[in-house]
């Protein structure tokens, strides 16, 4: 039965060779011809190990709007014959414990080429498929057995990209950028104009004059650079949409199974707990997966956001028990002593107190110059009730009355005012 199912595969490959387009190790996107759903890889494992329903819980089928802007969607496939599927971190063999052949289908659609994912179970081939309830197995060339593979660091760049959506769409910073965070286990080019200003870490924490905490970010990558990988960055958008904001894939992938991932102050990982559907059979089952990399959220991991007034920050989070997947988030517990127990910290620099306004001696109303009219301004503040018992809060203009430095207004202020005006070359001529 091995050496009849081999050979058909080796006759397939010779008779559709004209049409295959995948031919070389590479990041790509795969989404079904049946339901033009996108493969993204989940990093949960199932305790069907060795059997095709494996892959139930490790790969999630997206449709196209969910797909561009999540990482995981971004398949590295390294070869075509006992290969697997690598993505954040992890690769189908190493969830699931099976490989598969990708080889060209007989059939192309919308005159481009499909794709068949084999693998083999109890000696039969196994024909991954989709039928819109989840990647399932079965046997068979058919529409829901043919997948189109397309390549993602190849092409133009309206066509080939990761995009990427702002943590808030309805929310800029005081400059009119948007800002999100990334985590990717590849590393990505920031195009030329493709809407993501630079890549940013964070350093240290700063307390502004307001008492709030501030993180400052620093820019690491700009336009034109290439983001390292594994590298949980902040990322400055131009765009409220995800396809406004491009980066491309490049190079090699590089797994990490050690999670969180550390940058400076930056922690990040790849998966988060999610809901799939539990099996074909049952098309309203859905059941929550938990990867085993997943990060717990707690107070000391605080995730980028936006508070109850529209500001910009990494706050604790509430809605999720665990960090949310392909994200970077800022961790209390890499700050010092002083920081623990913090749960909100700005994005940007810390405000700092308006300065003191220069005062000089007898410049009464301010403009600038000692002049006649200084003399009749302390005149009308020594006519107001109380005026020579003045202890009042020194504001500028009260200091500046003040020639004494006695605290108080008095006549012998409009004197030394008089006389300074007298031995100077200030005049009342002057002021015409």
């Amino acid at each position: 039965m091995m050496k009849r199912y081999f050979l058909a595969v080796v006759c397939l490959l010779v008779a559709t060779a004209a049409f295959a387009q995948y031919t070389e190790a590479g990041f790509y996107r795969v989404h079904n011809v049946n339901t033009d759903s996108y493969i993204c890889i989940k990093g949960t494992k199932y305790n069907k190990t060795y059997q095709p329903d494996a892959f139930w819980p490790c790969i999630l089928m997206m449709n196209d709007s969910a797909q561009i802007s999540d990482p995981g969607s971004i398949i590295y496939i390294p070869g075509t014959e006992a290969t697997s599927l690598h993505a954040q971190g992890v690769s189908t063999y190493s969830l699931t414990g099976l490989k598969m052949d990708v080889v060209p289908s007989e059939v192309c659609e919308n005159d481009l080429p499909t794709y068949l994912a084999i693998t083999t179970y109890n000696n039969y081939p196994c024909y991954f498929r989709d039928f819109g309830f989840g990647l399932t197995a079965g046997f068979g060339d058919k529409p829901e057995t043919r997948w189109w593979i397309e390549p993602v660091n190849a092409g133009s760049i309206d066509t080939s990209f990761l995009g990427v959506k702002p943590v808030n769409e309805a929310v800029q910073d005081a400059e009119g950028w948007y800002w999100t965070s990334i985590c990717c286990d590849y590393p990505f080019l920031l195009p030329v104009d493709g809407g993501v200003e630079g890549a940013y870490t964070v350093t240290e924490v700063k307390m502004g004059e307001d008492g709030l905490y501030y993180a400052e970010p620093v820019k690491v990558f700009g336009q034109g650079e290439i983001v390292t990988a594994a590298t949980p960055v902040l990322l400055k958008c131009k765009a409220a949409y995800a396809s406004g904001n491009k980066v491309v894939p490049v190079g090699d992938i590089a797994n990490h199974t050690a999670m969180p991932i550390v940058n400076d102050l930056l922690m990040g990982n790849y998966f988060s707990n999610f809901t799939n559907r539990s099996s074909y059979k049952d098309d309203t089952a859905f059941i929550e997966y938990i990867p085993e990399q997943a990060t717990p959220a707690t107070d000391a991991n605080l995730a980028l956001g936006v508070d109850a007034d529209g500001k910009l920050g990494f706050f604790t989070q509430t809605e999720n028990p665990y960090m949310a997947a392909n994200t970077a988030w800022l961790s209390v517990d890499l700050m010092g002593e002083e920081l623990q127990g913090v749960t909100a910290i700005y994005l940007g620099v810390p405000p700092t107190a308006e300065p003191e306004p220069e005062v000089v001696s007898g410049d009464v109303n301010g403009d600038g110059d000692v002049s006649i009219k200084d003399v009749s301004d302390l005149i009308a503040l020594l006519l107001e009730d109380s005026a020579e018992e003045d202890t009042r809060s020194m504001n500028a203009k009260f200091i500046a009355a003040d020639l004494n430095g006695d605290g108080r207004l008095t006549v012998k202020d409009v004197t030394l005012l008089i006389e300074m005006l007298l031995g100077s070359e200030i005049t009342d001529g002057d002021e015409q």
